[in-house]
């Protein structure tokens, strides 16, 4: 009972709600390391000339840091960003699995894929009549590209359809194409050449991975005029490339903004340059 005079007791501290948990939605735990882990899914039936998509790896948890950012919001608290990546495939027209193809993968840019975006720009890759190749186009929701989700994507693919081994091209643009470098520099035999177009210098610089990646013939492109991805980095990279003997072409475009890489793709210079490319030759 409160007595004339005194002060109320004051109210309890209600208890803290409990932080909530939660678990991503994906239940088959990745190999440990470098190493591929296998699809627990079968394909669909194969439609030469046609886009297929593919899930499995989706199944797949992974080991990934914890993000300091606000990417962990952008892709909602399910966790989807722990699992493997989706991943679209087209298979050339004519495709005889007799026969062995190159793959070109092609990293996208931004956290989220744009479908509609990059159908249009894959859509679009100069594609020799003589020498046609896969196009893979996976899906990420987080921040950076993930050499091992990645990896184990192209293992996906080669259990799947007849792929020249020696003829494995990585490209990207923005994200996608600090992906690039990212993915080259933690699978350095794997791949016959790259093409990072506009590769974004945050959240960390790319410079570090010059010496992981100047074996490799690498064709870049960047905008002198882009305010979104550093085009000071592309070239300082560019130029760090070159002392350490690397075979780099740096397409730089005067005035050019954050885009024109539907001009390289379709260009039949640049994507015969790459195709000319045969892993440690």
């Amino acid at each position: 009972m409160q007595r004339c005079g005194e002060e109320p007791e004051p109210e309890p501290e209600p208890e803290p709600e409990p932080e909530p948990t939660y678990i991503p939605p994906c239940n088959t735990t990745a190999s440990e390391g470098l190493n591929p882990t296998e699809s627990p899914s079968d394909w669909p039936e194969i439609q030469n000339g046609m886009w297929l998509a593919i899930d499995g790896l989706t199944d797949i948890t992974y080991d990934s840091l914890e993000y300091d950012n606000e990417t962990e919001t952008v892709v909602d608290q399910r966790l989807d960003w722990m699992c493997g990546y989706t991943y679209s495939v087209k298979v050339p027209g004519g495709y005889n699995s007799s026969n062995s193809y190159p793959v070109f993968m092609y990293l996208h840019g931004q956290v989220y894929d744009s479908v509609f975006f990059n159908n249009m720009l894959t859509n679009n890759f100069h594609m020799p009549d003589d020498d046609k190749y896969i196009i893979v186009r996976p899906s990420k929701l987080e921040l950076d590209w993930d050499p091992k989700k990645a990896l184990d994507v192209l293992e996906d693919i080669k259990s799947n359809l007849n792929v020249d081994d020696d003829r494995v091209y990585l490209t990207g643009l923005s994200m996608g194409g600090r992906g690039t470098f990212i993915v080259a520099a933690a699978l350095p035999d794997y791949f016959a050449a790259i093409m990072p177009l506009s590769p974004h210098h945050q959240p960390y610089s790319y410079l570090p991975l010059a010496e992981d990646v100047a074996h490799l013939p690498i064709w870049m492109m960047h905008g002198t005029a882009d305010n979104t991805s550093s085009y000071e980095m592309a070239s300082q990279m560019a130029e760090n490339l070159t002392d350490l003997g690397a075979n780099v072409q740096f397409q730089s475009v005067i005035d050019g903004g954050h885009g024109g890489w539907f001009s390289v793709y379709i260009d039949q210079t640049a994507m015969e340059w790459m195709l000319s490319h045969v892993r440690g030759q």
